[in-house]
């Protein structure tokens, strides 16, 4: 039996989730009362509270009657589509969110309070005693205040504890998938990468100024200090040799090859052997010592074993714990990292919540000065925002647009990082006419990049004409993609047979250009970018469709959007890694090369770049790349993200590098 509850708002409009799907009860009689069962989704206006379309996000209360355990648990179902139920459950939004509801008579929630604002909230939702009947929501907020203050209600936390004092906190934009480093999936805000950076230690790190330094290893294997042969196909690593596991077992090269081992098992479902793969042998002539001999030189070589230097990061593995596991996809150890090396350790995890992690009292440059990172799971930004701003988090991640808003906030310092992040529009050439160059050219013509990084990014981020960051040696700032020019792109699209309609809209053969344009909600400038290419598109007489989806599905191996190829444009920020070899993305059937783009001109000069032994012929080879994409207009190129990292004054030490915010949280420290 299900109903649709209906919401008595006949005349205003409010930011609140909708359609409260009452699926099952098993025991009907039960009459549940002052319930706490708010979601917060898109702006609804009254008369569409029959149709429920809001997207549903997690809940929290944070003030509740002290004799009260937790209230309610929230899933973040809607990106992962996993739940766990309790007896007693509701679901929303059309059944795409759980919320598992206790046994508790009575809950009523009077205040709820973040940081320095308040938001007094009155009829939450009350349930009567048929509770199949209807749901009444009045009186939630003051309508002024409802798009900065509601939007702190989908930060949840499953059964609210206290947090400890000498805590940082922060929010991961989606739940991992898993812990377990060999398995890291890529998606725009490496939210697995870093959790893994906390919990285990690269070979080489990159500091704040994108200066490569030892981490697990004494040394940088160099020609000069003979880690690397003058043919550049054996490579020698040098281990720190006061490098233990959380457990006391050392760290030995004795890890490494299991490691090595593990990522090659073809039992083990690593997403990319790059560069692995081309390890001919592989040996440990002590416990600190590990030699590779390669079956051809590979200039990435250095930066990418072992470190997150190319397009699968990969740390060594314990191999005392996980010897007898395989596959190792299914082992425990993918939820429950127990062993580690890096600067802190597990302490639970969540799903759909929150991680906490404790600080690693064995780690090899001691103790972190701070105890306890609170991890939060929180996809909307906004919500991420407003914690900001109300000192629930100790930092984040800004879109410029949230830059502008919180920049005279009292207690918040700000650091701008230059990253290897290039965003763009991936155009999905297997789908005709996007298989036509000519097509391609024309849409890059339409699309305003100087207006959106103006208008959308106010100028923090660079337009940019190729996929190497602009601090790379690789970057030219001479390539360039075409320019806006409406009237050129109006010709070409002509010349391809896709005229105007008396509509004004294109179409060939009958077949209007009608384009499927997919964006994932948890980026705020991703959301408005799709908004603005759609009305670009539009006047240009095409028809843009957008779709959302989620990050974590955009990305997912194999059935996400992007590696199945279900859409035709996609906004994807693209992470190069410490080295500019960039042929995970621009390859024939590369893992990133969602593009699904092939040229043999550009695998003959990737095979090159790889094996070029001087970093002058690398750089001409990579320009040479990156002149044939801007020709052929695969990715239509918007910036090089120069991200802005919000956090409060009483952190220090923290200092993002290129890639990550997590890389050094060894180093962070809180004043009183």
């Amino acid at each position: 039996m299900m109903r649709r509850a209906r919401h008595h708002l006949a005349h205003v409009t409010l930011l609140t989730g909708d359609g409260v799907d009452l699926a099952y009860f098993p025991d009907g009689s039960q009459a549940l009362h002052e319930r706490v069962v708010i979601t917060v989704g898109r702006r609804i206006a009254a008369h569409e509270c029959d149709e429920g379309q809001a997207e549903p996000l997690p809940v929290e209360t944070r003030s509740v009657p002290a004799d009260l355990p937790a209230l309610l648990e929230a899933l973040d179902a809607v990106v992962h589509r996993r739940g766990t139920q309790s007896h007693d459950a509701a679901k929303f939004g059309k059944g795409r969110t759980t919320i598992a509801l206790k046994r508790l008579e009575k809950a009523k929630v009077k205040l709820v309070e973040f940081g320095r604002k308040r938001i007094h909230i009155r009829h939450f939702c009350k349930i009567g005693d048929d509770v199949f009947g209807k749901v009444t929501l009045s009186r939630m907020i003051h309508l002024a205040q409802a798009l900065a203050l509601m939007a702190p209600l989908a930060a949840c936390t499953a059964e609210p504890s206290a947090i400890p004092p000498g805590t940082v906190r922060f929010d991961l934009s989606a739940d991992p998938t898993t812990l377990d480093p060999l398995f890291i999936h890529p998606d725009a805000a490496s939210v697995e990468l870093q959790v893994d950076r906390l919990l285990f230690e690269p070979f080489i790190d990159v500091d704040r100024r994108g200066t490569p330094v030892p981490a697990l290893l004494s040394l940088i294997p160099t020609v000069a200090n003979g880690g690397i042969s003058p043919d550049g196909r054996t490579i020698t690593y040098r281990l720190r040799p006061n490098v233990r596991w959380s457990d006391g077992v050392p760290v030995t090269s004795a890890d490494v090859l299991f490691t090595l081992h593990a990522i090659l098992d073809p039992r083990n479902p690593v997403l990319s052997h790059e560069g692995y793969d081309l390890i001919d042998r592989a040996s440990a002539p002590n416990a600190h010592t590990v030699v590779l001999h390669l079956r051809r030189a590979w200039a990435p070589a250095v930066m990418t074993y072992f470190s997150y230097g190319g397009s699968s990061p990969q740390f060594v593995l314990p191999a005392h714990v996980l010897r007898n596991e395989a596959p190792l996809d299914r082992a425990p150890f993918g939820a429950d990292p127990s062993v580690v090396d890096g600067p802190y350790t597990l302490r639970f995890w969540r799903h759909g919540d929150r991680i906490e992690l404790a600080a690693n009292a064995r780690y090899w440059r001691g103790r972190p000065r701070v105890a306890r990172l609170d991890l939060r799971i929180v996809p909307d930004p906004q919500t991420n925002l407003v914690l900001l701003r109300s000192h629930e988090i100790d930092w984040n991640l800004l879109a410029p647009v949230q830059w502008a808003l919180v920049r005279g906030t009292p207690g918040l310092r700000f650091v701008r990082v230059p990253t290897a992040v290039v965003a763009g529009i991936s155009m999905n050439t297997a789908h005709p006419p996007l298989d036509d160059v000519r097509v391609r050219r024309a849409i890059a013509m339409s699309i305003d990049r100087a207006g959106i990084t103006r208008r959308i990014t106010l100028g923090n981020y660079v337009v940019t004409g190729m996929l190497q960051p602009r601090f790379s040696w690789a970057f030219d700032p001479h390539v360039r993609e075409p320019a806006f020019d409406p009237a050129r792109a109006a010709a070409l699209l002509d010349a391809a047979g896709w005229r105007r309609g008396p509509d004004g809209m294109r179409s060939k053969n009958g077949r209007p250009l009608d384009l499927e344009y997919v964006a994932f909600p948890e980026t705020a400038s991703g959301v408005r970018i799709a908004t603005e290419v759609q009305a670009e598109l539009r006047t240009q007489g095409i028809a843009v469709h957008v779709r959302s989806v989620s990050n974590a599905q955009l990305f997912l191996p194999v059935t996400g959007t992007l590696p199945s190829g279900k859409y035709d444009l996609a906004y994807v920020p693209w992470t190069l890694g410490a080295d500019p070899d960039d042929s995970s993305v621009l390859a024939c059937g590369a893992p990133s090369n969602y593009m699904r783009w092939c040229n043999a001109r550009v695998d003959a000069l990737e095979r090159r770049a790889l094996a070029a032994p001087l970093r002058a012929q690398r750089r001409a080879l990579y320009v040479r790349i990156a002149r044939i994409v801007a020709a052929q207009v695969p990715i239509i190129y918007l910036f090089n993200a120069r991200y802005i990292y919000a956090y409060d004054e009483r952190l220090h030490g923290f200092a993002p590098n290129a890639f990550l915010p997590t890389w050094n949280a060894y180093a962070w420290w809180l004043s009183s």
